[in-house]
């Protein structure tokens, strides 16, 4: 029994055109803002996906890159400057941007370019989020934008940036920060703030060690979301300041802080905006495994890939999808990718990379398959993340014996994975 599985996106890459234009989204492309996306993150958490790539190069969905969403955001809100900035094992991340997102023409000063850390002011590497933009203000002083977009490269998130720039402009503000409403339970991994009614903020506690120190007595707490627009006037005075002084050198433990009192600082409201339904830091393997799941399970289908606000990655030349053999395939809720080959198997709520093998009397269940894996005969496999280019034998059981597979795979959290390349 062959059913359909759900269509997320576009295999064909996009060319400029294809992305929405109208009136709403063309406020930031005619304005001069400069965007940089910080995507050096090491995701330690995500080891041993992260073994040979950054974190915003870590396959979302078996078909995207975790940077495509922030990257999509900017091209779909009109943005036309991009920097990228790069540090940790940052070759497959630009392998892919090369690859998937050169499509800007350069002759018209549009471009999406990688950054690497390049020791410019001193001997050190990047040692901090603001650190990253203060080493290469030279780009500021290239470009001299009036305002500065900085993004995070690893979250999953659909953001018209126009309207965060529409408050920031309306405000007055020399920095707006996009805020997101969470349990305090949920915090401690975050920046926590608190907000006035006119949304300028009061108080900022980045990373609280006990719920105790976040202010208020609801259960629910504001936390910042990596989302920044700077006055370019501001950003560089701050950045300098902090340059001088025995600090972190990030934005979240203190260029923030420190601003609360000299400057007007606001929060963006996310949940109030056009796409403020879905956010997700997929730091852990854990939220990772959960945050894929649920995209399969229409909620990416509702809010984070849809034909007005598209989500583009690299589109690969390959034949169709091969459903075979004599009982057939059964497929439920699950999307496999082009290029694979499905034999007289079972896939159950699962995600499918392409150019994927799956043989005959295999039972695939609740696991995410990336692109280029193979998987023999007679396997069941279920609860497991098959990074790019894994492949197990015939007859290998995965998900049912945690004291077996703790033998012979990587275990996180209840969830098996076989890291890129991996053969067993």
């Amino acid at each position: 029994m062959l059913s359909k599985a759900p269509i997320y996106l576009n295999l064909k890459p996009r060319s400029m055109e294809s992305y929405s234009t109208n009136k709403e989204t063309m406020l930031l492309q005619n304005k001069k803002v400069i965007t940089f996306i910080l995507a050096g993150g090491k995701g330690t958490r995500l080891y041993p996906l992260t073994k040979s790539r950054s974190k915003p190069a870590v396959y979302f969905a078996a078909r995207f890159r975790i940077i495509d969403f922030v990257l999509s955001n900017c091209i779909n809100s009109g943005l036309r400057q991009i920097y990228v900035l790069t540090q940790t094992k940052s070759l497959s991340l630009e392998q892919h941007l090369r690859q998937g997102w050169n499509f800007l023409p350069n002759e018209l000063s549009q471009f999406i370019a990688t950054v690497p850390a390049q020791q410019r002011i001193s001997e050190q590497w990047y040692t901090g989020t603001a650190d990253a933009i203060y080493q290469n203000l030279h780009l500021l002083e290239d470009h001299r934008p009036e305002h500065v977009l900085i993004l995070s490269g690893d979250h999953i998130y659909n953001m018209d940036f126009n309207e965060i720039y529409q408050q920031h402009l309306d405000n007055n503000s020399d920095l707006t920060a996009s805020v997101l409403t969470i349990k305090k339970s949920e915090a401690s991994e975050f920046g926590v703030l608190s907000m006035g009614e006119d949304l300028q903020i009061k108080q900022f506690i980045e990373k609280p060690e006990d719920i105790s120190m976040i202010p208020g007595t609801s259960d629910d707490c504001h936390i910042n979301m990596g989302i920044y627009i700077f006055k370019t006037k501001s950003l560089v005075r701050m950045l300098a300041q902090d340059a001088r002084s025995l600090s972190s050198h990030d934005f979240g433990k203190n260029i923030i802080p420190d601003m609360l009192d000299k400057y007007r600082v606001h929060g963006f409201v996310f949940k109030n905006s056009r796409f403020g339904h879905y956010w997700k830091d997929v730091g852990t393997i854990k939220s990772y495994f959960d945050s894929n799941m649920q995209f399969l399970n229409q909620l990416g289908g509702k809010t984070i890939c849809t034909p007005d606000w598209p989500v583009s990655t690299v589109g690969v030349q390959l034949p169709p999808t091969f459903y075979g053999g004599k009982e057939g395939v059964f497929l439920n809720n699950s999307s496999v990718g082009i290029g694979s080959y499905l034999f007289d198997c079972t896939v159950v709520n699962s995600l499918i990379g392409r150019n994927v093998v799956i043989e005959a009397g295999t039972t695939i269940k609740d696991s995410i398959i990336m692109a280029n894996c193979r998987i023999g005969k007679n396997c069941i496999v279920k609860n497991t993340i098959f990074d790019d280019g894994a492949s197990i034998k015939d007859n290998t059981t995965i998900g049912e014996n945690p004291e077996e597979d703790k033998k012979h795979f990587f275990i996180s959290e209840g969830i098996a994975i076989l890291p890129k390349n991996f053969k067993f």
